[in-house]
């Protein structure tokens, strides 16, 4: 592979640069191997999931090329039109039924958080969602696994409810009016009795991230103690 192009994000595991006409690469910064990653993207690709275009993955497999998706992210975009916040909570339930209607290969991982036979993301919220010019496209998936559904649903919803907010008071009170709106509809979506009980076993399998701050697991487990799950 060719030396990429300049830093275009950096998230919590992985850097994206920029890598010719309408292609990324997407490079691990802690040495893991991201050919699980691409192998999946191609397998719900074929079938219909808005996913980028795999290009190629390094023979270690620590950088993975894939299509550029232009556009901004779920929720860059809910805070230019927050108007439409109940579409876009509407849109992210559908984006998990949509992927959940597909049955997970058998080469594939099972989660360690609740076993099943369906395809889960296990970080599908708004920030890993790209509003392109023809519609959202699911990016980072490095969690997926096969597993149930409703762990997937809980896993969002936390994260929803114990995202951190601008300390500014007038920025925070809008944002908090936002994401409850937001949060409303997404839940709206599905069997919330069915998906609370799962709520307690995806925050102490989230905790266990390293990337999570002290003050994001207390604000999750704050929410598994008020939503009773």
């Amino acid at each position: 592979m060719r030396a990429p192009g300049g830093l275009i994000a950096a998230g919590r595991d992985a850097d994206i640069f920029e890598y010719g006409p309408g292609l990324v690469l997407r490079q691990s910064r802690h040495g893991r191997s991201m050919a699980d990653e691409a192998r999946i993207m191609e397998y719900v690709r074929a079938r219909g999931y808005p996913v980028p275009a795999v290009e190629s993955v390094s023979d270690d497999g620590l950088r993975l090329v894939m299509q550029r998706i232009d556009g901004l992210n779920m929720l860059d975009t809910l805070m230019r039109r927050p108007w439409a916040v109940r579409h876009y909570g509407r849109l992210l339930a559908d984006l998990h039924h949509a992927l959940h209607r597909l049955a997970g290969p058998p080469w594939l991982g099972v989660s360690s958080i609740a076993a099943g036979d369906r395809i889960v993301h296990l970080d599908l919220h708004p920030l890993n969602v790209i509003m392109s010019p023809t519609g959202p496209v699911v990016i980072d998936w490095t969690n997926a696994k096969r597993g149930d559904p409703s762990a997937d649903l809980a896993l969002t919803w936390i994260l929803l409810e114990a995202g951190s907010l601008p300390t500014n008071r007038l920025v925070g009170a809008l944002l908090r009016t936002v994401r409850r709106m937001l949060i409303d509809s997404f839940l709206g979506s599905f069997d919330v009795a069915a998906v609370a009980p799962s709520l307690r076993r995806v925050v102490e399998w989230k905790v266990r991230d390293p990337n999570m701050s002290g003050d994001e697991q207390a604000a999750m487990w704050r929410v598994v103690a008020e939503k009773g799950g």
